[in-house]
């Protein structure tokens, strides 16, 4: 009876253990449930919106520079009434006009730009009004078979004076520390000097390029050009110098100016640049690049456009 009993119990305790392990195996562990994200929108958010976040994260918009971009310095025009200024050259693919004007009353002040092509004179190719306001900045782009020089047609009206500054995106020819900065024009007519040794009129001998270096380091010039683009003209070629930091060189039409200081060279020319119509001065290194390029204004008299 005592064996039964104790059979008895054995299996009770055996069926109870395999119970137990039965329901542990299927019961899942305990454990932090894990956090339950949004559900994403189904439905696309509004172009405001897009527009909004564009913003947020830095996209520039339209028509304004890049705050990356690095500008080069190609020209920078000033005066106080009409005028049409010498034609510059944009050596980047995108260009940065910025313009300011001092008027008592901005409501009345008129400032309105014309950019022409250079060789497409009538031909319009962006207009810049202020519109009220006392300064302004554009950008424009261009393609590798866009033009590449323009001149500006100011209207300038109820105003003291306007600054026109232009530079381009270019790393290569605008980079260089070498600049025409300077070109005299209109040199003086001297009559005949037989005690002197001049025989006939001279016309405008001392007219002159001025060159400069910009950098604090010595340039080799050696084999540079310097050339009237404008019109047919005899090219200078520079012989075994360099010019120090801070130097400059002086390239006249028909005389040699060694007291100046700087170096001087004899063009060997004479009435080089003309006086009617503003020419163009390139500088070329010894490769045939080019590294500066200059014009400059004529009196408005003779620059009259009948407005």
């Amino acid at each position: 009876m005592k064996n039964d009993f104790t059979r008895y119990f054995i299996s009770f305790a055996v069926l109870l253990l395999v119970i137990l392990n039965l329901t542990g195996a299927c019961t899942p562990p305990q454990v932090n449930p894990a956090p339950v994200l949004p559900k994403p929108q189904t439905t696309q958010p509004p172009a405001a919106s897009e527009n909004q976040l564009a913003k947020e994260i830095g996209t520039p918009p339209e028509n304004q520079a890049i705050a990356e971009e690095t500008w080069y310095p190609v020209e920078t025009f000033t005066g106080e009434m009409n005028e049409i200024t010498p034609a510059f050259h944009i050596y980047g693919t995108e260009w940065h006009l910025t313009w300011t004007i001092d008027a008592d009353d901005l409501d009345k002040a008129i400032f309105k730009l014309l950019i022409f092509p250079k060789d497409e004179p009538y031909a319009v190719w962006q207009t810049v009004s202020n519109e009220g306001g006392s300064t302004g900045t554009f950008d424009y782009f261009l393609s590798n078979v866009d033009k590449r020089d323009f001149f500006i047609k100011v209207t300038a009206q109820n105003l003291q004076h306007w600054t026109i500054n232009i530079e381009d995106n270019a790393t290569a020819a605008t980079s260089y520390p070498i600049k025409i900065t300077y070109i005299h024009y209109k040199g003086t007519i001297f009559p005949p000097d037989p005690p002197k040794g001049f025989c006939y009129e001279r016309v405008e001998p001392d007219e002159y390029v001025v060159i400069k270096n910009l950098s604090t380091c010595y340039q080799d010039m050696t084999d540079w050009t310097l050339k009237n683009i404008s019109k047919p003209s005899p090219t200078f070629k520079f012989p075994p110098i360099i010019i120090v930091p801070g130097g400059v060189a002086r390239i006249y039409t028909d005389e040699y100016h060694p007291e100046t200081g700087g170096l001087t060279f004899y063009y060997g020319h004479g009435d080089l640049w003309s006086n009617d119509n503003p020419d163009i001065a390139v500088l070329y290194d010894a490769l045939g690049n080019e590294v500066s390029r200059k014009s400059y204004t004529l009196p408005m008299e003779l620059n009259e456009t009948g407005e």
